[in-house]
């Protein structure tokens, strides 16, 4: 004979909980994160070809006076 429970199975709850939570967390760091790098790429951009060409006159410029 199959004995029935009516206790809910609270380890399985609070698995399943513990899950949601952690999911729910990750898809918001991850939001987060899109919408910094999204609101940031304009400047980043920017930022990244000033350097680039600061470097691509800098570094000619210091050989030359090094006299290499």
């Amino acid at each position: 004979m199959v004995k029935f429970s009516n206790k809910p199975n609270m380890k399985g709850i609070k698995s399943t909980s513990e899950n949601i939570n952690r999911s729910s967390k990750l898809i918001g760091r991850q939001g987060r994160l899109w919408s910094g790098l999204y609101q940031t790429r304009v400047s980043g951009i920017g930022y990244g070809l000033i350097f680039a060409f600061a470097l691509c006159l800098v570094i000619p410029l210091i050989v030359k006076l090094c006299g290499m």
